[in-house]
């Protein structure tokens, strides 16, 4: 009730303080009042006194009974002179006149009738020794008190009429405070009426226009990324996800596989462009499951009759593996056109490693696509298979005697990678990464050998060891934000969340808000329901929620209100080659538009080009990550 407590309060300051204003100038009045009676009174004495001193008696005559008189009207002193000369003096010999000398009254006159004399006369005050009994003061209390309770009437009156204006105000808090949706609807009870109807209705316009433009955004993405007809990615989007592959050190090689219809064009001649559309979208539903099974896989429609699939980490004998599951799949098929599948299903095969060019790799493919199509009936032809880097072809128990020497002998690494911002280059923080040495004492980047951590089922422990490290650089360096990347397995499981929780509660306030929690955005959108009272927990410790990986997949960004996210972290596919990629700055926008009216930052990761770096400070992008920046630095030994 803050609002009607001022307004309150202001009136009783107004109402007391003209009652002690109309009783101070009353008393005033009254004192002057009191002084100019006693004045005439002594006044008329002095009329007297001049008219008998005109007669020019030997001895005036008021000598004699004017001493009585003026001991009634209480003077104290009377003195009567003529150019300087005291014709008469009286003195009432009062012992105690220095005692009230601050109540004495000294009045002038010049005698009408005798121009040439003067008299002064010392009195005691009108109010001196003025006694005042209660029934006196029975006008005055009784109009204070009436004035008082009509004050207090009015305040019940005022409180009661005003609670609907302070219900309004208390709304109008929550709304800046961007609980807008919780009071998107006001009570009857809200006054002025007219002003609480006028937030229902700006709220739902509100509400109505984010909609649209998550709708808007969406369409965008999904018309920019999506093929139309199965729903899954297209050759830019493809592209987008390949080159960003390439580029990424922690992909040390993987798989291109292409699928071709064979005589699509003459399947929809023979049996209508409906039937063989089925057909397509048949297939695209059984490839999407099957990819669905590998980690960070890509499917796209490269074009009308041809799907491409990029598997990272899939190499060597595993590809091989793959290529005869799918294609068993592919056989299998119920398709509603009767279709041959022995002869409508050819795939090229491709290995691809980290710092090829994308071009380069899709020639693979297409050589590899081309043979499979000369050796007849339906196949597979695997293109210029190359031998893999030791630490990449490592089997399962070596991968895990490898971690258990690592674990013993603490060897977790930790690096770091800046994040400035894009208006002056200050620093924003960091996002640090595990990583290990092998046994020939060669890096092991996290990208390689966490895929790896899961398989053996020790990735939970590297990620509590991530949530360590952070918080003790925080205790023992520099106060900076801290960004870590933990598997969705771990946010899931309550156990260790409970570990990580008690972690942070031994944080200062202060600390707590520099742990940033990130996210992939493709898991939050499949396990969206089981994330919100992990990151609720994490928000109410005081620490921040980012998403990565932001932009590979077109999925609801509605998650971004329900998990309150502080922090947006776009994929680097969108951010490669930004300034030509005309397709890459309308997604972006389109991610920026998701966040407007919202407390979230955008961040790109990715950036490796002052071109990229001034594309994203044109649309707008908070701040940026990646080689551009600085290279990623070893930090600490855990």
């Amino acid at each position: 009730m803050k609002f009607t407590n001022k307004l309150i309060g202001f009136i009783i300051f107004c109402v007391l303080s003209s009652v002690g204003v109309v009783l101070l100038g009353g008393a005033v009045s009254l004192r002057e009042l009191a002084i100019e009676t006693q004045k005439q009174n002594i006044s008329r004495l002095i009329d007297v006194m001049d008219e008998q001193l005109a007669m020019e008696d030997s001895e005036p005559r008021f000598a004699f009974w004017l001493p009585e008189l003026l001991r009634a009207h209480s003077v104290l002193q009377l003195t009567v002179e003529k150019e300087g000369l005291v014709s008469y003096y009286f003195d009432a010999n009062t012992p105690d006149t220095d005692a009230v000398a601050s109540f004495l009254k000294e009045y002038h006159f010049k005698l009408r009738a005798n121009n040439d004399f003067t008299a002064k006369v010392v009195m005691l005050s009108p109010y001196y020794a003025m006694e005042y009994p209660p029934v006196l003061l029975t006008g005055v209390g009784t109009g204070l008190v009436i004035a008082l309770f009509g004050l207090v009437i009015a305040i019940r009156l005022l409180r009661k009429g005003m609670y609907g204006a302070e219900l309004l105000s208390i709304r109008s808090y929550k709304i800046m405070n961007g609980d807008h949706l919780k009071v998107a609807v006001g009570t009857d009870a809200e006054w002025p009426k007219a002003t609480s109807r006028a937030f229902d209705k700006l709220i739902a316009d509100l509400e109505d226009t984010k909609q649209e433009r998550s709708r808007f955004d969406s369409y965008m993405r999904t018309n920019a990324f999506v093929d139309a007809s199965t729903g899954i990615g297209n050759r830019d989007s493809f592209l987008n996800q390949l080159e960003a592959m390439l580029s990424d050190p922690g992909v040390i090689a993987g798989t291109v596989i292409k699928i071709e219809l064979y005589e699509l064009s003459q399947l929809n001649y023979n049996h209508g462009v409906a039937s063989v559309d089925e057909m397509v979208k048949s297939v695209s539903e059984l490839l999407s499951k099957f990819v669905d099974r590998f980690t960070d896989s890509v499917l796209a429609r490269y074009r009308g009759d041809q799907f491409i699939v990029l598997l990272p980490r899939i190499t060597g004998p595993e590809s091989e593996i793959v290529m005869k599951q799918l294609y068993k799949l592919l056989t299998r098929v119920g398709l509603s056109t009767p279709v041959d599948c022995d002869e409508l299903f050819y795939t090229g095969v491709a290995i691809y490693h980290h710092g090829e060019d994308a071009e380069d790799v899709l020639e693979s493919v297409d050589q590899a696509l081309k043979i499979a199509v000369l050796q007849g009936s339906s196949g597979w032809f695997l293109y210029e298979q190359e031998e893999l880097s030791p630490v990449h072809s490592k089997g399962t128990v070596r991968w895990r005697a490898l971690f258990d020497k690592t674990f013993n002998n603490k060897g977790f690494y930790y690096e770091q990678q800046s994040i400035l911002s894009m208006a002056d280059k200050t620093l924003l923080g960091y996002e640090i990464y595990p990583r290990l040495k092998d046994e020939n004492n060669d890096w092991v980047h996290a990208g390689v050998f966490l895929p790896m951590a899961e398989k053996c089922g020790v990735l939970k422990r590297i990620d509590r060891l991530t949530v360590e490290h952070a918080i003790s650089s925080l205790e023992q360096g520099e106060a900076i934000a801290c960004g870590i990347n933990l598997d969705i397995q771990s946010y899931l499981d309550k156990r260790f969340m409970r570990a990580v929780y008690l972690d942070i509660i031994r944080l200062p306030a202060a600390l707590r808000g520099l742990i940033h929690f990130e996210i992939h955005e493709y898991q939050i959108n499949r396990n969206l329901a089981m994330l919100l009272d992990p990151v609720k927990n994490l928000k109410a410790l005081g620490c921040r929620i980012a998403v990565d990986m932001v932009g590979q997949d077109v999925v609801d960004s509605s998650y971004i209100k329900k998990l309150d996210v502080d922090v947006i972290k776009i994929h680097p596919s969108l951010v490669r080659d930004l300034h030509k990629r005309q397709i890459n700055q309308l997604a972006i926008r389109s991610i920026l538009g998701g966040t407007v009216n919202l407390a979230t930052t955008v961040i790109a990761v990715g950036v490796e080009s002052k071109g990229e770096w001034d594309s994203l400070n044109k649309l707008g992008v908070y701040g940026a990550q990646g080689y551009f920046c600085n290279k990623v630095s070893v930090l600490a030994e855990s």
